[in-house]
């Protein structure tokens, strides 16, 4: 039975957010030690067994593509690749309910894939590791979908804010990527899960931001060269969502055996680490962005091999990126994405530093930005980028210029990318949409789709007859109704609360739920098909506005899907003509 939180609904809520956000930050803290203990495993007694010296660095990531893909894997397949798209899944698809084992299956397949020096980030498992605690305690509960839906956004920002050290910008980003919507209602439990998950991680390990360069103010001159550096990374953003996207599907292709797979995108991954030693190619990776930032610090112009190798740098990322995340190996694309707009953006600096000597010495302010701009454009999240970029630089200064950076990149990205992202369109492939029928819904009144016939029972009626009704119609209830006016809704689940011998005694109306949720006659079925998704309930009865007691009709989810493949063939055959 759905429990309903009532009056009470969003203290308690925020409770359960707390204990959530203190799960998702000791997640962050377990995934992080996690890591370092595979790591020091395989670059430990792992490499020091391989023959070949330094140069067998290149099969550690096939290890561990292969532990990932024989072993792992085969217990929980949908913890293929990035995360985060199967997250969003089943948040929309499956009212926020996912499966117990994902959590840790996922945790050690990504510990195993980053580990073995794998690219690929630490921040999806991490927060899909909170998300599925969020989730099962709603399950658990009893909670609706509603709740359900909230907890596990609160454990997946419990667990991002808690690898960034970056608790607001983690909170946008769970509603505007993830959830897809700002409700107020909404944010107070989704931030307190932020922040308590990031007070619990640094608790343990340490308050020092991601990134750490130079201290450089931008003046108001260059405010113009960062809306020109968004614009790049707009072009750059459809560049690295295309490559991802790609090479999924080449993986795809490959007639190779799919628990061989991620050994291969290892193998990539490796190669290119091999290349670019102490970078962070392999890996999460922001060893490596440090190492930039004191690389271009230094420079005071722009050297053509300095230049040379930071565009080498980052192709070289995104190819042992898409590799093991396209091949089937578990790990996050936030990580990696930020690091390639800090390389990126770090050359583009010393670029602008040579031609502008406003410039001159700014190119690690314009890493930052670049890293920024680059995951905004190809995740959808301007936002989150200049709120989160912000944090993990503990450097405010930087509001201004990411703002107009991060703007102008999401605006190219989504012109090119036609209003996906590089999550919703790992979806789209897969034939599921976050939004397919929306539209369709929106256009189909209520009116035209509710059933007017209802069959209805008399407040007089006992509960007995009443539930031999239910079980001869095979209807899970009806609604009570006297002269026309509607009093209430009996379910199955209502009247079987009532002992046995009771049953003839006790009249419908004294256990019939009074407060119902109804639908109206001009609302459309897109407000109707939320309304039962939300509530977790099959059917609504239909009243006038005018009028509320006044039965009109019942509208059910068979109803709404009825009038939407109907409308859909309408729009199809339109289209036709």
């Amino acid at each position: 039975m759905i429990r309903h939180l009532g009056e009470n609904r969003w203290l308690v809520l925020d409770t359960l957010a707390i204990a959530t956000g203190l799960a998702g930050g000791f997640g962050a803290v377990l995934f992080r030690r996690l890591v370092e203990a595979v790591h020091q495993i395989f670059f430990g007694p792992v490499l020091d067994a391989l023959p070949g010296g330094g140069e067998s660095l290149i099969l550690l990531p096939v290890l561990g593509g292969l532990a990932v893909g024989l072993t792992i894997l085969k217990f929980a397949p949908e913890g293929r690749g990035e995360g985060i798209p199967n997250l969003m899944k089943s948040l929309h698809k499956k009212g926020g309910r996912i499966r117990v084992r994902s959590g840790p299956t996922l945790l050690l397949a990504s510990a195993v894939t980053i580990g073995s020096g794998g690219s690929a980030g630490r921040d999806s498992p991490i927060a899909q590791l909170g998300a599925s605690f969020g989730s099962l305690l709603g399950q658990r509960l009893r909670l609706t979908v509603a709740d359900v839906q909230i907890l596990a956004i609160c454990g997946f920002v419990a667990g991002l804010a808690g690898t960034f050290n970056a608790p607001l910008g983690s909170a946008i980003f769970g509603m505007e990527v993830v959830m897809r919507r700002f409700r107020m209602v909404d944010a107070v439990p989704i931030l307190l899960a932020a922040v308590i998950g990031a007070a619990t991680a640094s608790s343990f390990l340490g308050t020092n931001p991601a990134f750490t360069p130079p201290e450089t103010d931008l003046v108001l001159a260059e405010l113009w060269l960062c809306f020109v550096l968004g614009l790049a990374f707009g072009a750059v953003s459809l560049l690295w969502v295309g490559l991802a996207s790609g090479a999924e599907r080449l993986f795809e292709r490959l007639p190779l055996r799919e628990s061989l797979k991620p050994a291969l995108g290892g193998f990539v991954a490796g190669a290119a680490g091999l290349y670019f030693l102490g970078y962070g190619v392999m890996g999460v990776g922001y060893d490596g962005v440090d190492r930039v930032l004191s690389l271009v610090s230094g420079s005071s112009s722009a050297d053509l091999q300095i230049l040379l190798f930071l565009f080498a740098l980052a192709t070289a990322k995104a190819l042992a990126t898409a590799s093991t995340l396209g091949s089937g190996g578990s790990g996050g694309s936030i990580g990696p994405t930020l690091y390639m707009g800090a390389v990126i953006g770090a050359a583009l600096g010393l670029i602008f530093g040579d031609l502008f000597p406003s410039a001159q010495g700014h190119a690690p302010t314009y890493a930052l930005l670049g890293a920024g701009a680059l995951f905004a454009g190809s995740a959808g999240a301007p936002l989150t980028c200049v709120v989160m970029i912000s944090e993990m630089a503990a450097d405010y200064a930087l509001l201004p210029s990411l703002m107009i950076s991060c703007a102008a990149s999401y605006a190219v990205a989504q012109i090119g990318l036609k209003g996906s992202t590089m999550y919703t369109l790992k979806l789209l492939r897969r034939g599921i949409s976050l939004e397919a029928g929306e539209a369709v819904l929106e256009r189909v009144l209520v009116e035209d789709a509710m059933v007017c016939d209802v069959a209805a029972v008399d407040p007089e009626m006992t509960v007995r007859v009443v539930r031999d009704r239910i079980v001869e119609q095979n209807i899970r209830g009806f609604p009570v109704v006297k002269d026309g006016e509607l009093l209430g809704i009996v379910t199955f689940d209502d009247l079987r609360k009532v002992p046995e011998e009771m049953q003839d005694e006790i009249r419908v109306e004294d256990v019939a739920v009074k407060e119902v949720i109804v639908a109206y006659p001009d609302e459309n079925m897109k407000q109707v098909m939320d309304r039962l998704y939300q509530n977790n309930i099959g059917r609504l009865p239909v009243v006038e506005r005018e009028s509320p007691k006044k039965l009109l009709g019942i509208v059910t989810r068979t109803d709404a899907i009825s009038a939407y493949e109907v409308a859909a063939a309408e729009e199809v055959r339109e289209s036709r003509r």
